[in-house]
């Protein structure tokens, strides 16, 4: 989890949901390692409805090679992305995500995702939504390009 330790630019086209309008977010989150297995992060940035700034938390249980984030900031509610972490012989690893249900708006949304380590100076999301129970869509595909920091290994 050291790979993410430094400073990301990032964007991300959405679609219009309960979360927000469709636009553009553009911005920097900065991880720095707090304790073995804990990163904690700042999000700062411009979205369709202007500037934002948010927390977000990052624990790696080695053991069950589990990773858990917990981010405040980005959509105006606390979200909770949980999943395996796992790796192939090429040095590619992949975060599976899923949140729990979070109510917005008198809607119920779930988000589920991937996170692709792709190379040391970038990774991108894959991210789906589902509103109400119904089937997932794409939420786009944001990429984080890494600007400051140790290089990933």
């Amino acid at each position: 989890m050291d790979y993410f330790v430094g400073s990301w630019t990032f964007e991300w086209n959405v679609p219009e949901s309960p979360l927000g309008p469709a636009g553009k977010f553009k911005g920097k989150e900065t991880y720095k390692k707090t304790s073995d297995g804990i990163y904690e992060s700042e999000i700062e940035g411009e979205g369709p409805q202007g500037a934002f700034k948010g927390r977000a938390t990052t624990n790696y249980n080695e053991k069950e090679k589990q990773v858990t984030r917990s981010e405040a900031g980005l959509f105006g509610i606390p979200l909770v992305k949980t999943g395996p972490i796992g790796g192939d012989l090429g040095g590619y690893y992949t975060i599976f995500w899923e949140t729990q249900p979070v109510k917005k708006d008198g809607k119920t949304i779930k988000l589920k995702g991937k996170t692709l380590m792709l190379s040391p100076a970038n990774y991108r999301l894959q991210v789906q939504i589902s509103v109400d129970g119904g089937p997932y869509t794409n939420f786009g595909n944001p990429w984080f390009r890494k600007t400051e920091g140790k290089p990933a290994p």
